[in-house]
């Protein structure tokens, strides 16, 4: 977007106000031939589109600019928060370590809440005029009370904050907002405390915020790096949307500095991060291919940046504290010529020396590049998160009514003489069958792939099919995507069955880990999805691993299995302990799983919504279009924002089951006597053994997975029968605008005929230029938002 961004939300309010100046002249022409019956109604209309024009003059003047950072573990999160703010006012935490959700709203007066939340053991309250050194310390002991009492409260609210400041990037990245802008960053937390009520509430903020994803590119351990793909991929899904409107940060990029080959094993780095980013995201995020593809990935390390601003604070004290930080971590960045010239001893360099370091950090951390990208990224996408509802509020609140009265009521009384009168009233007649008609077949055409689709669950229920459900899903809706007008949706419909591949990841990660830390007897639960379950809940399981191991359910036992015959009370003993703990294994695993597929499923969940919503768009797009093909003169709306609401809630839940049969058996004990044979013939005893063939972890992972696929059916089941639901819900609420419309046209057709007398002059000299005009303001109130679609 080329043109000053306030310049676009100025276009559309001045557009919206000559709209109003439109319908005013036309008011003041129109009443000059009517009756005064039709004033009540007319001046409705004028009330009602001064309060949706002023409100949406307040929403243009005054939008709000929601910026969340969240990243992968330690990618320096908490030090870009406090870049975009220009001071340390945030703690910088090391590994999973959070001071929960913090909002910071630009003030020019500083004050710091911490919000009282459940069960909270740190101080809350507000103070006012804080110094940023006592916003971080508070902050700080927010968070390590937080961290220090969440391991014996595992369900302990996480802290909410708030941060009033003069934050830099509002004062100094010349962002050319709307005077009235009201801007806010959200700190948001990492994987591990995103499950917590209080930070899925600050969350659901960012479905309409631009977000920044920052990415550890100091990691090197292939395991690792993995593992933060995948936790990238999570932090996508829990902010939900599409992720064109995330800009992706390689954070701490100056790790490669100290490579004999810099900048080539930056460049190559980065070109791969970028590859390895976008793809992950492609696989996880189908729905999202196109906007996957331009994704931003720009370069940044956070904390040299941060220094360059601190080393040119005017508090000498700060700006020396700054200097030694840079000093001792990164001269790496630092020109050759400059370093030569500097004085040891930091306290000694001169403000020109401190300037021009700060400057070569500010260079070589990125930082302008940076700002500039922020800047585009802001340009770009603001616009469309803020002008498009605000539009579609203008119109449903009172734009579509008056372009709708004004239509319907010129076409009446063109047609109110007796000669046309009846015609117009078949004419309604035919209109209403024609559209009702178009609408049941369009109607039909929905229901069927998901009707198809019930009707094979049915069979495969009743044993009469054995077709793997969810691929029947996929086939059917790419089959509904080549039929006009769905043929436009692309992979929009992925998340209705994909969500299996996704469960099954999720499932087979922890699986995975479990396994791993048996076969090689040390505890493994580290990975993206664990990181989200309940910290008891996964400390049990870790316990209940370490008590398996101890027992020797590891190495070769957990990899191949083993038959086992316990003789002694010893072993009879161990072998029941053994059993115990595996069906402990499965009552642990049952608590943990079902943690993240609670995250998980809310993730699809939130995703398959989505998905609904794009079909539904589609669907509302193509009626409308039809509807008024049929009906010309009659403006037939279908709001999506009152039409498209997708309700209930799914849910999905698996159980897991372990553990081993233990039976009673004999074995023969061999003893010998003096007497018996003088020790030549042995004698046996038959003795009684515990007897069990104890599973491998093999077989265990294969049938936890077995029992994880044995409710896919019932969630087909859940998934189709709630579509059918929305699709009948959506027709009912169509059906009820369309009849309304047709309705209030022929109340305006029956007063037409009853209350105006027209002759052919008036008809052809007064009302036809009239209807002409009503239609160009039909046509105007309906491309308002088309002049920010040509500006994106």
């Amino acid at each position: 977007m080329s043109k000053q961004l306030y310049k676009v939300f100025d276009e559309v309010e001045f557009k919206a106000q000559l709209l109003a100046k439109y319908w005013n002249n036309f008011y003041t022409e129109i009443s000059e031939h009517l009756p005064d019956t039709y004033q009540p109604e007319m001046q409705e209309l004028s009330i009602k589109l001064d309060e949706a024009l002023s409100n949406l003059v307040d929403q243009l003047r005054n939008p709000t600019l929601t910026l969340a950072t969240t990243g992968t573990t330690s990618s320096g999160k908490s030090t870009l928060v406090n870049l975009l703010c220009g001071a340390e006012i945030v703690p910088v935490a090391v590994s999973e370590m959070s001071a929960g959700a913090v909002t910071i709203e630009y003030s020019k007066e500083k004050s710091l809440i911490i919000h009282e939340t459940p069960g909270a053991l740190w101080e809350c309250g507000e103070w006012r005029g804080i110094t940023e050194d006592r916003i971080y310390q508070r902050l700080y002991q927010v968070m390590i009370s937080y961290i220090e009492n969440r391991e014996k409260q595992p369900n302990l609210a996480c802290p909410q904050s708030t941060i009033f400041y003069p934050f830099r990037l509002v004062k100094e990245s010349q962002l050319e907002l709307p005077q009235g802008t009201r801007v806010k960053i959200l700190d948001l937390p990492g994987l591990a405390y995103v499950g917590d009520r209080g930070n899925a509430d600050v969350i659901k903020q960012c479905r309409e915020a631009l977000c920044i994803v920052t990415y550890n590119s100091a990691e090197t351990d292939a395991h690792k790096v993995k593992s933060l793909l995948q936790e990238v991929v999570q932090q996508v899904k829990d902010l939900g949307g599409s992720p064109a409107r995330m800009l992706f940060t390689l954070n701490r990029i100056d790790v490669f500095r100290a490579d004999k080959n810099w900048p080539e094993t930056e460049n190559r780095f980065v070109e791969k991060a970028i590859r390895d980013i976008k793809n992950e995201l492609t696989e996880q995020l189908k729905e999202y291919t196109e906007d996957i593809e331009k994704l931003q990935v720009i370069k940044l390390s956070t904390w040299p940046a941060l220094l360059a601003l601190q080393i040119q604070n005017n508090d000498d004290i700060y700006s020396a504290e700054a200097c030694k930080k840079a000093d001792n971590n990164f001269n790496g960045l630092i020109n050759e010529d400059i370093l030569e010239v500097l004085p040891r001893n930091v306290q000694k360099w001169s403000r020109h020396d401190r300037n021009r370091v700060a400057e070569a950090l500010w260079q070589e951390s990125y930082a302008e590049e940076f700002q500039q990208h922020l800047k585009e990224h802001i340009n770009q996408h603001f616009p469309q998160l803020v002008i498009p509802q605000a539009i579609e509020r203008f119109n449903v609140a009172a734009g579509n009514a008056v372009a709708e009265w004004a239509v319907q009521t010129t076409t009446a009384i063109l047609s109110s003489s007796e000669e046309h009168y009846q015609q117009e009233c078949e004419n309604i007649s035919h209109i209403r069958s024609s559209v009702d008609l178009f609408l049941q077949l369009s109607n039909a055409n929905l229901r069927k792939p998901f009707e198809k689709i019930d009707a094979k669950f049915k069979e495969v229920r009743e044993k009469k099919s054995e077709e793997d459900l969810v691929f029947y899903i996929e086939k059917t809706l790419n089959e509904l995507q080549t039929v006009e007008p769905y043929d436009q949706l692309g992979e929009k419909l992925y998340p209705l069955y994909g969500w299996r591949r996704e469960l099954s990841r999720g499932i087979n990660q922890v699986l995975e880990a479990v396994v791993e830390s048996l076969e090689k007897g040390t505890i493994m639960l580290e990975n993206p999805y664990l990181k989200k379950a309940n910290a008891s809940n996964v400390n049990l399981l870790a316990n209940n691993l370490n008590r398996l191991v101890k027992l020797g359910y590891t190495a070769s036992v957990a990899k191949n299995g083993e038959t086992r015959e316990a003789r002694t009370n010893e072993n009879k003993d161990k072998l029941k302990q053994l059993n115990e703990e595996l069906n402990e294994l499965s009552i642990h695993l049952n608590l943990v799983i079902e943690d993240v597929l609670q995250q998980i499923s809310r993730q699809e969940i939130d995703r398959m919504y989505q998905a609904v919503a794009e079909l539904f768009n589609c669907h509302l797009s193509h009626l409308e279009k039809g509807a008024n093909n049929r009906a010309p003169n009659i403006i037939v709306r279908l709001p999506e924002s009152q039409l498209n609401q997708v309700k209930n809630q799914l849910s999905l839940k698996l159980n897991f089951e372990s553990g081993f049969e233990i039976t009673p058996g004999t074995w023969k004990e061999e003893t010998r006597s003096f007497f018996h044979w003088f020790w030549i013939v042995p004698k046996y005893n038959d003795r009684p053994s515990d007897n069990a063939k104890i599973p491998s972890i093999k077989s265990l992972f294969e049938g936890w997975r077995d029992q994880a696929g044995k409710p896919q059916v019932e969630i087909v089941e859940q998934i189709v029968q709630w579509l059918l639901e929305q699709i009948d819900c959506l027709k009912k609420n169509v059906d009820k605008i369309h009849n309304d419309i047709l309705d209030r046209y022929q109340a305006r057709l029956d007063k037409a005929n009853q209350e105006i007398t027209l002759d052919y002059e008036k008809k052809r000299n007064v009302w036809e230029p009239i209807q002409q005009k009503a239609q160009n303001i039909a046509e105007e109130f309906s491309s308002l938002g088309i002049l920010l679609k040509e500006e994106s």
